[in-house]
């Protein structure tokens, strides 16, 4: 759809600027403190990847790519720019996205979870940091299978609940942290959303008929406190991610859905942060990278269903020896 007076009615609540179009489909904001946390976090997201944009094993000469809720629009944008054969299309609820853009990059203001029409199929699906705006991921991965090519892939990089601690004995009971992550597991729930669901994904996309499903899982720690420095300059990027992350999660959910006074959330928020700056306590999230093919013959999927696991496994920097993390690999 084309942009609207209806998409620029912008809703705004506890000082925060909510998304018109589809009113509180999405809980997070849509102002400029977001979108520079939006930005922020696909510089650590790169970082994670080690420079790339992807982990699917797309031809280099792709043609046709969609971007679902592509926020800023910045991935779009850098994969338009690296990959001059593609047409990138970027969807999300908010016209946020900047004007200038490469010749071969388009955004629309659509909501990906009602029915998506387009003329043509893609070649490559991207989704990224989705978990707060699917309640069905079903319906998602059929849509996704109808609009690819044969042969096409789709990937989903999320970021997932609960926050964790490698310090033994740190939890709901001791930690502000650890209590919120309860606390949005329970508003999330309330509205239909599960905050574990992008970690059981693979029988949602082998139900809407995909194969070779691949699932790696990084660590994103919370500071320097992590081995290497690839991820000491990973955590600082997540660290200041999480402080802004925190009330733009919260300040919607919990007014809205627990019934918080706002500031009951500032107050509790600052807790957290200040959690957050312990040195005697390792946090961190895992970052999941899914993809997944759709088969040259939909008829016979019985050759590529396999599964296959993969995970990081991070260290913390007792002896600062500059190691990176080992890895390991599964299938099942």
């Amino acid at each position: 759809m084309s942009a609207t007076s209806t998409v620029f009615n912008f809703r705004y609540e506890n000082g925060r600027r909510y998304h018109g179009y589809s009113e509180g489909q999405y809980p997070l904001p849509n102002d400029d403190i977001e979108m520079d946390r939006l930005d922020l976090q696909h510089h650590a997201f790169r970082l994670t990847l080690d420079g790339k944009l992807y982990r699917a094993p797309i031809a280099d000469d792709v043609q046709r790519v969609l971007d679902v809720g592509c926020g800023t629009g910045i991935w779009s944008i850098d994969f338009a720019d690296e990959h001059p054969s593609a047409y990138v299309i970027g969807t999300d609820l908010s016209p946020i996205q900047p004007e200038q853009v490469p010749p071969n990059c388009e955004f629309l203001i659509d909501d990906c979870t009602r029915e998506w029409i387009f003329h043509h199929p893609f070649d490559f699906i991207h989704t990224r940091a989705m978990v707060a705006a699917i309640k069905n991921w079903d319906t998602l991965f059929q849509q996704a299978y109808a609009n690819l090519k044969p042969g096409g892939y789709i990937e989903c990089q999320e970021l997932v609940f609960p926050i964790k601690c490698m310090t033994p004995g740190v939890t709901t009971a001791n930690s502000p942290l650890m209590r919120w992550s309860e606390l949005f597991f329970d508003a999330a729930e309330r509205i239909g959303l599960d905050a574990t669901g992008p970690r059981h994904l693979a029988p949602k996309l082998q139900q809407a008929g995909f194969v070779d499903i691949n699932l790696k899982t990084y660590k994103w720690p919370f500071g320097k406190w992590a081995k290497g420095a690839k991820f000491k300059l990973l955590g600082r990027y997540v660290f200041e991610d999480l402080w802004d992350a925190l009330p733009s999660l919260s300040l919607g959910l919990f007014t809205r859905v627990l019934n918080w006074s706002r500031d009951e959330v500032e107050v509790f928020l600052a807790e957290c942060r200040r959690e957050s700056k312990r040195k005697d306590r390792h946090y961190y999230g895992d970052c999941l990278i899914w993809y997944a093919l759709k088969p040259a013959d939909s008829s016979n999927v019985s050759s590529g269903q396999q599964h296959v696991q993969e995970e990081e496994l991070l260290e913390s920097d007792d002896d600062d020896d500059g190691d990176e993390t080992s890895q390991e690999t599964t299938e099942v």
